[in-house]
């Protein structure tokens, strides 16, 4: 059986690895565009959302591409000009009344737009001066939120103290019971003594007289007794 030659193996495995990078070209190309129209519609999606929030906002959003409808109507080859010296009667044209009162409604109209101009310029400081107000306001706020931290704190201290107070009574009132509960007791053992010692007396005093009465009763029984 024939084998197959080099140069026919190398043909195929140049044509495998071809294959295998064409794929992975057209896998990447794929991806890469894949991106990009992601890219575009978050683009697209983050336009529509400033224009929601330009119009929620109430302004009014200018485009480049949109400048042009802006701008008032006009046409340079209307006013064009071949020969000085004889203008053609198709130039747009006037009257002399006419340019007077379209004159003074533009001028009215500069007036007003500058006047509204100048209404922004004090709404605008406005909003500085009311940012600064609120600023100073919680300034403010926070002084009097320590003022207060202060005052609890003081009153903390006065309640700490009234029961420091309120202990020493109660240590003074306990020192007081127990000097006089010793005061009771050593007067008692003095009273205990002084009975122990009348007991004692009485104990003798009554032996004495026992003596005393047994020594009378000898005496009695001998004066009794014959003498022989």
């Amino acid at each position: 059986m024939a084998r197959p030659s080099l140069s026919k193996n190398a043909s195929q495995r140049r044509g495998r690895t071809l294959a295998k990078k064409t794929v992975g070209a057209a896998k990447s190309a794929t991806k890469t565009a894949a991106s990009t129209v992601k890219a575009v519609q978050n683009t697209v999606k983050q336009v529509k959302e400033a224009a929601q929030y330009s119009e929620m906002s109430g302004l009014n959003p200018l485009g480049v591409e949109s400048v042009q409808d802006e701008l008032p109507s006009f046409q340079p080859a209307d006013y064009r000009v071949k020969d000085p010296l004889n203008p053609p009667e198709s130039l747009p044209q006037v009257s002399q009344s006419e340019f007077i009162k379209a004159s003074r409604i533009y001028e009215g109209a500069t007036r007003a737009v500058q006047l509204t101009g100048k209404a922004f310029d004090l709404t605008r400081e406005r909003f500085v001066v009311e940012g600064k107000k609120a600023k100073t306001f919680s300034a403010g706020v926070q002084t009097a939120t320590a003022f207060e931290k202060v005052k609890g704190d003081l009153t903390d201290y006065q309640i700490q103290l009234q029961n420091n107070q309120q202990k020493n009574i109660e240590l003074g009132t306990a020192k007081l019971r127990t000097t006089t509960a010793q005061s009771i007791a050593a007067e008692t053992e003095k009273e205990l003594s002084e009975k122990l010692a009348q007991a004692q007396a009485g104990a003798e005093l009554a032996q004495l007289q026992t003596q005393d009465k047994q020594t009378k009763l000898a005496e009695f029984k001998l004066l009794l007794t014959p003498q022989v």
